[in-house]
């Protein structure tokens, strides 16, 4: 009797493609951010745009659908990140895993409530977690007004380019046939009041 896996084979497609790809991309984001903040003459201007770093862990969340998923991508993107030389070094390591873990304490509790605050609350939390680390072991706050100021930017980040992006391409997809609906279809009985249907 075979043993039925958690991950099927396109589920561990998507999570290592974009996982890869976010990757790929959060390198050159987050060089881009530190280029941001300098010219803007904000030593933590950059953390407006940490939430681009967390959009594909939100995405592969809600594509793949399993608890977990979030968390392995996570991982992936920023093993790939220290091998292509991050602006954070080896410290991108425990990064991605906070982001893991804060997508998915995020995304499960609200889902069955509200797709769309899940996907906000997780991308916000996701983006937000890495100042845990720049705070804790880099040191580089003053004191807690700055850390509490930079946290409101960096969960905002979070919430619109994590959350409501990758709402708005799941809808894309959806829309576009490419997503089945299925899955979804039980949260939006959740979140709309039922209604009698016509004979």
């Amino acid at each position: 009797m075979s043993r039925k896996h958690y991950f099927t084979t396109k589920d561990l497609v998507i999570i290592a493609l974009l996982g890869a790809i976010g990757a790929a991309l959060s390198t050159y984001v987050g060089y881009l951010a530190k280029a941001v903040g300098s010219a803007m003459g904000l030593p933590f201007g950059g953390q407006m745009l940490t939430g681009l770093h967390v959009f594909w862990l939100v995405l592969v969340l809600a594509l793949v659908d399993k608890k977990g998923a979030g968390l392995v991508a996570a991982i992936l993107d920023n093993v790939v990140q220290f091998m292509m030389g991050s602006h954070l070094g080896v410290f991108v390591l425990p990064v991605g895993l906070l982001q893991g873990i804060f997508v998915e304490l995020g995304y499960w509790p609200l889902k069955r409530f509200s797709r769309t605050l899940a996907f906000m609350v997780a991308g916000g939390l996701s983006a937000w977690s890495n100042l845990l680390v720049v705070h804790f072991a880099l040191n580089m706050f003053g004191g807690k007004g700055l850390f509490r100021a930079v946290s409101l930017v960096a969960f905002a980040s979070g919430i619109v380019f994590a959350g409501l992006l990758a709402l708005g391409v799941v809808k894309i997809l959806e829309s576009a046939g490419l997503v089945r609906r299925k899955k979804v279809a039980a949260l939006q009985r959740e979140a709309a009041p039922s209604t009698a249907t016509e004979s």
